[in-house]
């Protein structure tokens, strides 16, 4: 179907004309409403229930000014009423009495050539479940078959709440059983140098089988993906999907974009030797860090890889060493990092926004770092998220 396409802003009439001629019947995925939702608690409840299902279940389409006979789709009328208002209530509704709020749905109004207008609702498969809505004292859960909306039965619920702790543990593996790999120089050329920093995105659905990603569309968008600092690079499929690599006849590091959605990307040689000392230079390692993070996610978002997404950061080879934040700070005062490897905290984007959302977003992991050297948070951090560097002491 081409309402299921990945751009979701190029829908248009001719997709509905496409959904008419074909006559497709309302289905998981699909659901036909030739009215609007009205403002009763009955008909908010309906609207929660109908968003609900399709996140807890696989995902779908809610087409409003559409009509069907016997689930089939015979006309699409459209609608006579102010659709930005009324897309307004929905995502107030969705976001205020459905817990936890669903990530990344997706609402937009197609206008006719009858003059009325259709609304089209993109619910995603949701990656936490199971969502429940709490309006009006309602507490319920909801999730669709071919059949239409009902309520999970125990061991239905037992297998969403699981579904998420899963993802999450799976992630955590996947991380550990890289680094180990990376660390001993298996799959790839052996980084350069002492300590390495790896960076991993994982969209929990990577283990649902459903993603596998286009890899010549991975090429095109290849300058999103590039190393961490490294403007230049070598690039080329490989079995896992595609890699860019700095070039030179040594790895100073990579990223790789695996064919079924997840990112890593490496930075070698972090440890230094300054007067006897091993020095990691904190700001230059996390400003290298930020200049690529916000691409990756703008390219995950452009190979409509789905939400939510794990992230996590790892330093690895890195025991003994200072991690130096401000110069005026003497290195050799520095505590020592008494870990190896030192896993940072997994944070969760759960949706695609701004670089304030993604700064947000990836602050515990650093404010953990900082932890580590005797600091209650990262100060590189200004009052709104935003990673600057902190221009107000000399950064190392």
């Amino acid at each position: 179907m081409t309402i299921e396409k990945g751009d979701f802003d190029s829908i248009n009439e001719g997709d509905l004309h496409e959904l008419l001629e074909a006559r497709v019947p309302e289905g998981l995925r699909l659901e036909y409403k030739l009215t609007a939702y009205g403002r009763t608690d009955r008909d908010k409840k309906e609207f929660l229930k109908d968003v609900s299902a399709f996140a807890n279940s696989h995902g779908g389409h809610l087409i409003i000014g559409a009509e069907e006979d016997e689930g089939s789709l015979i006309a699409v009328p459209g609608i006579n009423i102010d659709c930005d208002q009324e897309i307004l209530r929905y995502e107030q509704m969705a976001r205020n009495a459905i817990e936890p709020i669903i990530p990344s749905i997706r609402m937009k109004q197609i206008n006719l050539d009858n003059g009325n207008r259709v609304i089209v609702i993109r619910v995603p498969r949701s990656w936490n479940p199971p969502h429940r809505v709490t309006a009006q004292g309602l507490n319920k859960f909801y999730t669709r078959h071919s059949a239409g909306v009902h309520e999970p039965g125990v061991e239905e619920l037992r297998a969403m709440f699981s579904q998420s702790e899963s993802a999450l543990d799976k992630s955590i593996k996947f991380r550990t059983d890289r680094v180990n790999q990376i660390s001993a120089g298996e799959r790839g050329r052996r980084l350069v140098g002492s300590g390495r920093f790896i960076f991993h995105i994982i969209p929990t659905a990577a283990y649902s089988r459903l993603i596998n990603l286009d890899v010549e569309e991975m090429h095109r968008l290849r300058q999103f993906f590039r190393p961490i600092a490294s403007p230049m690079f070598h690039n080329g499929f490989n079995f896992h999907g595609y890699r860019n690599e700095r070039g030179g006849e040594l790895c100073h590091g990579y990223t790789q974009i695996y064919r079924y959605g997840v990112v890593e990307a490496t930075l070698a040689n972090l440890v230094k030797e300054r007067d006897g000392l091993k020095i990691i230079g904190a700001r230059s390692i996390e400003k290298h860090f930020f200049e690529v993070y916000e691409n990756y996610l703008d390219g995950l978002q452009r190979l409509n890889v789905p939400l939510p997404l794990i992230a996590m950061i790892t330093l690895e080879g890195v025991r003994g060493a200072r991690y130096v934040v401000y110069e005026d700070a003497l290195p050799d005062e520095q505590p020592l990092l008494n870990d190896n490897v030192m896993y940072l905290p997994e944070c969760v984007i759960e949706s695609y926004g701004n670089t304030q959302d993604y700064h947000r977003a990836i602050r515990p992991a650093f404010d953990a770092m900082w932890n580590a050297i005797g600091y209650a948070r990262s100060e590189y951090f200004n009052d709104d998220g935003i990673w600057i560097g902190n221009p107000h002491r000399r950064p190392f």
